[in-house]
């Protein structure tokens, strides 16, 4: 418990991402590239296909995120999920305070927003807020083959020693860094 629970967790949490995705916009900018495109429709297609060259699974051009199941992996997971969980969090930005499980208010604060949508046992209340971070990677990952049925294992952004190479990483940490950004104005 204490790993978890350490001073401004979920403020820092927002920071590094923040700043990962600064870094890699001026690497697009010094490129004459845009700035990337959040992923905010979770069910539009990813433009961008990623074909890692190693041991992990290729993504197609225009993959669509669906919904994941599968049974060898014990895996089954809802993109409305996803998006009950984006929207749960969105009206406590509004309100300015979440729920915890005993459906107190906590005023809502950039930590306890971090905490939120990274998920652990820091969050208030992760039946209602879910797990949105962590589940978007996982979406991602598995993208290219999410009923199994072709017997691939997860893409890279499913991995943290290899995520930050596939261009969807950024967009997926583009749409959250936009939550963060709804909580600050």
């Amino acid at each position: 418990r204490s790993v978890v629970y350490k001073a401004r967790r979920g403020e820092l949490f927002y920071y590094m991402y923040q700043q990962i995705l600064a870094r890699y916009n001026v690497e697009r900018l010094g490129n004459d590239l845009k700035r990337v495109e959040p992923l905010m429709d979770l069910r539009e297609y990813i433009k961008e296909g990623y074909f890692p060259k190693m041991e992990s699974a290729p993504r197609f051009d225009n993959t669509k995120l669906s919904d994941v199941r599968r049974h060898q992996d014990q895996l089954f997971m809802d993109i409305e999920d996803l998006e009950q969980w984006s929207e749960r969090i969105k009206e406590a930005i509004t309100k300015g305070f979440v729920l915890d499980e005993s459906e107190r208010h906590i005023p809502l604060n950039i930590d306890v927003l971090g905490n939120i949508i990274e998920s652990s046992m820091a969050s208030p209340n992760r039946n209602l807020y879910g797990d949105l971070h962590n589940m978007g990677h996982l979406f991602i990952a598995y993208a290219h083959d999410p009923t199994h049925r072709h017997l691939e294992s997860f893409g890279v952004v499913g991995d943290l020693a290899t995520a930050m190479r596939d261009p969807a990483f950024y967009r997926w940490h583009a749409y959250l860094d936009s939550i963060f950004q709804q909580h600050k104005a």
